[in-house]
Order: structure tokens, then sequence, then C-alpha cells
């Protein structure tokens, strides 16, 4: 995915069983992104839950936001079992 500084990004994520089967986690999910250096833009935060196992959130880059890959990190807390799935996408300006 590649976006233009300033572009509102839309992080979303379905999470499901191992049947296939659209669940949510009992305890929580939530997104860190990290920039092009590794810093983290937003820090573990809650996303907006849009119904059972669909959950997204809104990114919006700074205009000094750096050009580059960023790495999204989605994870899903259930209990003591913590679950991370990566995505990236492209700022370009």
């Amino acid at each position: 995915m590649r976006f233009e500084i300033g572009e509102t990004i839309i992080c979303s994520i379905e999470i499901k069983t191992a049947a296939g089967v659209l669940t949510d986690p009992a305890t929580s999910i939530k997104i860190t992104i990290e920039d092009p250096a590794g810093v983290k833009v937003v820090d573990d935060v809650a996303m907006t839950n849009d119904g059972v196992g669909l959950d997204h959130y809104d990114y919006t880059s700074a205009g000094t936001a750096q050009v580059g890959t960023y790495t999204i990190w989605y994870i899903a807390i259930d209990g003591a079992r913590t679950t991370k799935q990566k995505d990236t996408f492209e700022l370009e300006p």
C-alpha cells in the first residue's frame, strides 16, 4: 500500500479462530506503528471495534513524517496469550 504524507491510512484487521470464524479476543486488540527508522509513531493504542472480529485504526501522518516503509504491528491479547501480526505501508511525498 502506498500513501502520501498527510493522507489518512485505515489500518484494519480481521481476527478469526482456527476454523476461520470471526471472533473478538477476550482482552483487547492494539496497534503499534513504527516509522522507517524503527521509531514508534503509534505505541500500543487500542483499536476501534467495528463488529465481531473486525477492528480498525485511522493513522494520519504528520507533515514532517519520514518517507519510506512503515511497519504495523497488530497485537491481540487473549488472556495469557498474545498474538502479533505484521503489515507494512509505504509513505511518499
